[in-house]
């Protein structure tokens, strides 16, 4: 009796081995000509478990690469976002580089901006006014312009009238050199 069953489970692994279900994976039952088979529907496994077991690995070593790519795009990202840091530091720095003001005909500070602190102006004789800030802006450069059409001249020249050298004397007139009181505005760069 076992030998009968061995011969009839012989002939029906053969008969299994040969059928075309077993020879041409995606051409059997359920399988649509290699486009999805089986119950689940999806690719055919051409080649069997060593085909799979390869896939497997290549898609582990692709996965191990796409790690190592994104731990290193992790590194630059932080490098640039210290980069960033240190750029706006700077900004921050070359802002406070440029002091303005905005003067009247009065010698009234109009409006400003200064990283040297508070900007006043002291009207002098006709034609003068003394700009001063908060520090010492005795090494910073001053460029100063006529506010509207009156077509008047103007000279900065810094001060020493404070130990500190904190102010700048504006002197205004008109076209022909008489001294007139004129807006005007006054940037100062600094190093």
């Amino acid at each position: 009796m076992k030998r009968s069953i061995s011969i009839i489970g012989s002939i029906l692994l053969a008969a299994a081995l040969t059928s075309p279900a077993w020879a041409h994976p995606g051409n059997g039952k359920g399988n649509g000509g290699g486009s999805g088979g089986g119950s689940g529907g999806g690719e055919p496994q051409s080649g069997g478990l060593p085909a799979l077991e390869d896939r497997v690995e290549a898609d582990e070593a692709l996965i191990s690469t796409l790690q190592t790519q994104v731990s290193t795009l992790m590194s630059e990202v932080t490098a640039l976002q210290g980069a960033v840091t240190t750029l706006q530091g700077e900004v921050t720095t070359l802002e406070g580089q440029n002091n303005w003001a905005a003067v009247s005909s009065e010698c009234a500070v109009v409006a400003s901006s200064s990283s040297a602190g508070a900007v006043t102006a002291t009207p002098g004789t006709i034609g003068l006014c003394t700009v001063t800030f908060s520090k010492d802006v005795s090494a910073c450069a001053a460029q100063a312009t006529i506010v509207g059409s009156t077509g008047g001249e103007i000279s900065v020249t810094s001060t020493t009238k404070t130990i500190v050298g904190d102010s700048f004397l504006v002197s205004t007139f008109v076209p022909a050199g008489t001294p007139a009181d004129s807006a005007f505005n006054l940037t100062v760069t600094c190093p």
